[in-house]
């Protein structure tokens, strides 16, 4: 009777999961298909949610408090796809929002996040390898499973059925359709779609969405074996102080001469660097990118030696904790050299997204530095190294969106043109819908030449706007609603320029 018992609730199981999980695969198809991700993508994020309380109290299980933040975290990022425009920000907030679900599966009912390691928040980036598995073994549940009562072995075959079924009379479809002009039509206007593959190409989106969805909910709910968590054991792979004394020393001696040259032309003014034969932009638009590779390297050098490196009781010895601090030390200085360059090329070029964020990002690698540094001195813990990074990670993001990227730049490029004359308005107009507060007012510049041709990329703005992609509510976006609100109460200016080179 128990074995039955559970063969019964693993059926159960079976068949509410794959419910939920198809219902979300064709939500996914009617809210994303052919559209841009606006109003649709929290509201889909919600219902994903709702599908793990549903299930939680389906099976009677308790979600961990720790993904109770995580969740506030993930609907803040979804939702502010529907309130942010720019295309670099939504897809930053697309992926955190993509993340931060991966990770509430994994720690929902199982694992505690405070207990993660570094490679832990690696590992989750393949989570959905592991998806595989529980979807494959969750719809073979669904079919193999018997039940000993009659009405349940024929819901079962009922279901078993129609899932044959539907893939059968969809080919059969395709068919009478290709065949016959007046089925066709019926078909057309009952489904509203008129090309085949496209038909196609959605039943197979609804598919894999379906299957995704019945391999993430399977294994968030999976029966866990051994969830006591073991202490974390001592490192079989050590390096000795003297080879890291080496590595590090070697490093910081190199960083060292090159912090000199920094001193001497970056910092020591225009007239050192014109000796040797360079502008004041040209030395500083060079190598800002290579700085921040040499800052990323660093990093995961640290890492691997502080992790690695034979310790006296659990504590790093002087020399390392010598030399690892002095390179923190170098590499903030290295990454201030960074900021001074992208500063400079800014003040002669302006301001674009790339080098905002490139700005922001060595903010956001000195904190992670810091955090570094305290975990070498004071705090030990791996896995709380690497949530606080998780929280710096979350923090720096919520920042920018907060922020609003392309207002700021539209704001400073502006304010750049009182100071120097020169705006790039070809690159201003086409900043996204979350600037054009900022961006009208360049109508207002003094220089009658400049005004004219913003004037004129601006009307065909309003000219080309009126996208299908934005027609369906699912890409409703506040920032295309009161960019669009704008440009149309301006369009009567606008015109007269429409024309003007």
């Amino acid at each position: 009777m128990d074995i039955q018992n559970a063969r019964s609730n693993v059926l159960a199981k079976a068949r509410i999961i794959t419910g939920i999980s198809f219902v979300l695969g064709l939500l996914f198809d009617y809210f994303f298909y052919d559209k841009i991700p606006g109003l649709s993508f929290p509201c889909y994020v919600i219902l994903v949610i709702a599908g793990l309380f549903i299930l939680a109290n389906f099976l009677k299980k308790q979600i961990n408090k720790e993904a109770y933040l995580l969740l506030v975290l993930l609907i803040f990022f979804s939702t502010m796809i529907f309130v942010r425009s720019s295309d670099l920000l939504t897809f930053l907030n697309v992926i955190a929002s993509l993340f931060l679900l991966l990770v509430i599966t994994e720690i929902s009912f199982g694992k505690k996040m405070k207990d993660f390691l570094i490679e832990d928040y690696l590992k989750i980036l393949l989570l959905p390898f592991k998806f595989i598995h529980t979807s494959f073994q969750t719809l073979s549940n669904l079919f193999t499973l018997r039940e000993a009562k009659d009405d349940q072995k024929v819901f079962s075959q009922i279901v078993k059925g129609v899932l044959m079924a539907i893939p059968i009379l969809f080919v059969f479809l395709l068919l009478f359709s290709s065949a016959d002009l007046i089925f066709q039509k019926y078909v057309s206007d009952l489904i509203s779609i008129d090309n085949e593959l496209e038909m196609i190409f959605r039943f197979i989106l609804i598919l894999i969405v379906t299957i995704v969805f019945v391999g993430a909910y399977a294994y968030s709910f999976r029966e866990k074996e051994g969830q006591i968590t073991a202490p974390q054991k001592s490192k079989n792979h050590t390096v000795g102080d003297i080879e890291i004394s080496i590595i590090l020393g070697s490093v910081n001696v190199l960083f060292f001469i090159f912090i000199l040259i920094q001193l001497a032309y970056l910092f020591g003014g225009e007239s050192n660097i014109s000796v040797q034969g360079f502008t004041y932009a040209e030395y500083a638009r060079r190598g800002f990118f290579e700085l921040i590779a040499v800052a990323v390297i660093s990093l995961f050098l640290l890492l691997a030696t502080e992790k690695y490196v034979i310790k006296k009781e659990t504590q790093h010895l002087l020399g390392f904790k010598i030399l690892s601090t002095a390179l923190i030390i170098q590499v903030i200085l290295i990454m201030a050299s960074a900021f001074t360059r992208l500063s400079l090329y800014e003040e002669a070029y302006g301001f674009t997204t790339l080098r905002l964020y490139s700005h922001t990002f060595i903010i956001l690698l000195a904190i992670i530095f810091c955090l570094l540094l305290y975990k070498i001195h004071k705090d030990k813990r791996e896995n709380t190294f690497a949530f606080r990074v998780f929280l710096s990670l979350a923090l720096f993001l919520a920042v920018m969106n907060f922020l609003n990227p392309e207002a700021f730049i539209a704001r400073r490029n502006i304010e750049r043109f009182a100071s120097t004359g020169k705006l790039d308005i070809y690159y201003l107009s086409r900043l996204s819908d979350d600037a054009i507060p900022d961006i009208i007012k360049g109508l207002n510049i003094s220089d009658e030449d400049l005004r004219r041709r913003f004037a004129s990329e601006l009307y065909w703005r309003v000219k080309n706007s009126d996208s299908r992609n934005f027609s369906p509510w699912q890409s409703l976006n506040i920032s295309h609603l009161r960019a669009n609100k704008i440009l149309h109460s301006k369009i009567r200016e606008l015109e007269p320029y429409q024309d003007y080179q």
